[in-house]
């Protein structure tokens, strides 16, 4: 890697407090870079890049065959890469500025409906307490409270995993989050998940050391990581047909698909999920077809016909 690029992964990691997950990201679309269009990452090759050269550049990006979505976050790391070198007077100016992105559909986010969702965590729960064996309640129980938790404050993955004890405040029912960019956030709780956090925390007492300070834990009590969170999501959504991901950011989605649909309005859910920018939870503000057929029942014409 090269002194520049290490200067810029430096400034994502300490001023912008970028996770370790975007840096590497970063750090590969700025490999690729270097590697398909020939760019040595140095000043005086760097200040040499204009419009024209930018274009090209992009368009050996595209032909790659790599996926619209890809190449429009490559472009956004080179612009990102050349605002960084401009704060730092190294180049005159950005030329990927005026690069044309490539236009990506906008699919909806995955998501499964709230009563679907109700329906599996009540059973796994239910299932917990009628197991025979110890350890397959703790574990039946433990999914299900991964599960229900995700589904009832819409945290990602990292914010869930780096909870703390100490960011657990069941008087005031809410949890202390630290988000994207280590921005701080509180989500509310209510009573439901109250008492399953006072029921999982008899059950963490009894399998983690007390100097432990993770929140989550496994059943050997240890901190729960990012593959074993996705693993617990998934047996805990695996019997559920029709929902080909089943995975901890598609429980985000489904808290914010379900709050929208019950009517929040859209600034509250930003605040929840911590996003920057309103127009990124805008995505989740699409209606279910039960959801429209509830809305279409308040048509005076939709009612049964009258008997003649």
């Amino acid at each position: 890697m090269s002194d520049l690029i290490q200067d810029f992964i430096d400034y994502l990691t300490y001023e912008r407090g970028a996770s370790p997950h975007t840096i590497a990201a970063y750090q590969r679309d700025l490999e690729i870079w270097g590697e398909t269009c020939g760019v040595e990452p140095v000043p005086e090759a760097l200040r040499a890049i204009d419009l024209r050269s930018a274009r090209r550049q992009a368009m050996q990006l595209m032909e790659r065959g790599d996926s619209p979505r890809t190449v429009h976050r490559r472009l956004s790391s080179l612009r990102t890469f050349f605002t960084y070198l401009l704060k730092q007077e190294l180049v005159e100016s950005d030329p990927f500025a005026a690069v044309q992105l490539p236009k990506m559909e906008r699919s909806l986010p995955p998501f499964v409906d709230a009563d679907t969702l109700v329906r599996r965590i009540d059973r796994l729960y239910g299932d917990a307490e009628t197991a025979e064996r110890e350890e397959d309640r703790d574990h039946l129980f433990l999914i299900a409270f991964v599960t229900d938790l995700l589904f009832q404050t819409g945290m990602r993955s990292a914010e869930v995993r780096s909870l703390q004890l100490t960011d657990i405040d069941r008087p005031g029912q809410r949890l202390r989050v630290i988000g994207k960019r280590n921005k701080e956030r509180h989500i509310p709780f209510g009573p439901l998940l109250d008492q399953k956090i006072a029921l999982y925390l008899s059950y963490r007492d009894r399998r983690t050391r007390p100097e432990e300070t993770h929140f989550l834990t496994t059943e050997r009590g240890t901190p729960v990581s990012a593959s074993q969170l996705y693993s617990y999501v998934r047996e805990a959504l695996e019997p559920l047909s029709g929902y080909s991901r089943k995975s901890p950011h598609v429980l985000r989605h489904s808290f914010a698909t379900a709050l929208l649909n019950d009517g929040a309005g859209l600034m509250s859910v930003k605040e929840l999920l911590g996003h920057e920018e309103v127009s990124t939870t805008s995505i989740y503000a699409h209606t279910t077809f039960e959801e429209l057929q509830r809305m279409y029942r308040a048509h005076p014409r939709a009612h049964k016909p009258h008997k003649e």
